[in-house]
């Protein structure tokens, strides 16, 4: 597509802000009503693929059904045939801001105030979605886009799931961003509203600590974090209540998380205009890897992804400056003031069923939890690819398949049970020296995707999503030709060579904008 063509008859493109593995995003204008508009396509190649056509069509169904100040509003949805082929496209709502994990690789962290509003914004939009009976799944920071006026609007319905409705996920298919996954989503439970309330707590996390809790660099480490780990506790700077709230989002049990996402809206707007203090009850219980179980995953749900930045347009001045100085020395020194009157503590969380205390117990917890973890690592490999998925690592989500290797897993956990029974102390450290040496010297290793081409903050996102932590950037002067905003003119290694997830990897691009990064961010990724 080129600026100018008109989609639809109508829909006239005129600047590409964002392309990714399923497409791109326009900024465009609708000629009948002159209003400017943002026009998803669907990349021409996935149009005549009836799985991605699907899925494109399921994003248009969720968010139709959805009117909130806080969702990107959808204008149209359609398919035409163009010289390129059939092309798919969403015609919606152009947000003037930028999505927050922009802000956060500016920032690194934001101020407690910013931190309660913006999840009280997204916790009062995804409160419209549970009521419509809609679960996001992929709730993290490149779907969160803040407005000019530190309001919060949420993208990418592209994975949503009907509660309890049968959709396009295959058994055994785990959805949405590692880092920002619940338990439940791991472990192929059949999910709730609870699951998007916990990753807005992962958000919120990230935001007040500068990190997400449970970001290793290794998947194992994020997923046995998310089923039985404990986040490291906040700074020091952010106020008691304030993280009695995150750490109730956090909660291994649905059922000790907020009852809904209103709660938590409630409860947050409440921390950021004053007494926090009564607000909240105890946090809850911490959880043991006793309470986890390995659960069959539900059929149902929506396969896929659209892209995640596709509405928001270049950030803009007044948004920055608005958040500028927030975060201060003053930060939980006074700056909250006390509560006032008629603040009612919330009832405290609902108490999980106590397991059943046996001898054997804790073997067979033990075992399971490590079948879990296992379980949850195939199922999420960000290492493989499906063949028929021409999106490859460049979707912000991960999705493979894990029906056939789940009995190998279990047979195997069955199997060390038996050696452990059988009390092979020795063999058991031989064989524990042994993985540790096949681990030190066959470190995972994956294809490297080649990111010439895109806007360095796409690229970014996705290098930090597939799990690489040796990312660096170097902002290049433009000359004379013309390129995207931000575009990446070279790359090291090439795109295509086989790395690792330590391995340092540059990229070079085109300063030509204010919103590109400063060049930075080597080691932060």
């Amino acid at each position: 597509m080129e600026p100018g063509n008109l989609i639809a008859g109508r829909y006239r493109l005129e600047q590409r802000l964002a392309a990714g593995g399923m497409g791109e995003v326009w900024r465009g204008t609708d000629t009948r009503l002159n209003r400017i508009v943002a026009v998803k396509l669907l990349h021409s190649g996935l149009s005549g693929n009836d799985r991605f056509r699907a899925r494109f069509h399921q994003e248009a169904q969720a968010v139709a059904q959805l009117q909130s100040p806080g969702i990107v509003a959808l204008y149209d949805y359609g398919e035409e045939h163009a010289p390129e082929g059939l092309v798919s496209y969403l015609i919606m709502e152009l947000v003037r801001g930028q999505a927050l994990d922009n802000v956060l690789r500016q920032r690194r962290r934001l101020s407690p105030n910013e931190t309660l509003k913006i999840m009280a914004s997204a916790a009062e939009a995804l409160d419209v979605a549970h009521q419509a009976h809609i679960i996001h799944r992929d709730i993290k920071p490149g779907n969160l886009l803040v407005n000019e006026d530190g309001s919060v609007k949420i993208v990418d319905f592209g994975i949503a799931a009907a509660k309890g409705g049968a959709g396009l996920t295959e058994t055994g298919t785990v959805m949405g961003t590692l880092a920002y996954a619940s338990p439940e989503q791991l472990q192929g439970s059949q999910l709730t509203g609870a699951t998007d309330v916990y990753s807005l707590g992962i958000v919120g996390y990230e935001a007040l600590a500068g990190r997400p809790p449970f970001a290793g660099n290794e998947p194992t480490a994020a997923i046995a974090g998310h089923l039985t780990g404990q986040p490291a506790p906040l700074p020091a700077d952010v106020p008691g209540p304030v993280a009695n709230i995150i750490m109730r989002c956090l909660a291994k049990d649905p059922r000790q998380r907020f009852s809904s996402a209103a709660e938590l809206a409630r409860v947050c707007r409440a921390g950021g205009t004053g007494g926090t203090t009564a607000i909240l009850a105890s946090p809850p219980p911490s959880q043991s890897p006793q309470s986890t179980r390995v659960m069959s995953p539900a059929a149902g749900g929506a396969m896929g992804a659209a892209m995640g930045a596709g509405v928001v347009a270049a950030h803009t001045s007044p948004m920055q400056q608005q958040f500028q100085d927030d975060y201060g020395p003053a930060a939980g020194t006074g700056q909250y003031r006390a509560g006032g009157a008629g603040e009612r503590p919330l009832p405290p969380p609902r108490d999980a069923e106590q397991p059943k205390r046996n001898p054997t117990g804790p073997i067979l917890v033990s075992i399971a939890g490590v079948a879990v973890i296992l379980i949850a690592l195939f199922m999420w490999s960000p290492w493989d690819n499906e063949d028929d998925d021409p999106s490859g690592a460049a979707e912000d989500t991960a999705t493979t398949t894990a029906a056939a290797e789940e009995e190998a897993t279990t047979s195997e956990a069955e199997e060390d049970s038996q050696g452990e029974d059988n009390g092979g102390e020795e063999e058991e450290d031989q064989n524990t020296e042994e993985e540790e040496q096949t681990s030190e010297d066959e470190p995972p290793l994956t294809d490297l995707d080649d990111y010439t081409g895109q806007d360095v903050r796409d690229a970014l996102d996705e290098l930090e999503n597939e799990g690489f932590n040796e990312v660096s950037v170097s902002p290049l002067a433009p000359e004379g030709e013309e390129y995207d905003t931000c575009e990446v003119v070279s790359q090291s290694p090439e795109g295509g060579a086989e790395v690792g997830y330590d391995t340092p990897i540059e990229l070079e691009y085109i300063a030509n904008d204010d919103a590109c990064p400063d060049g930075n961010l080597g080691g932060d990724v």
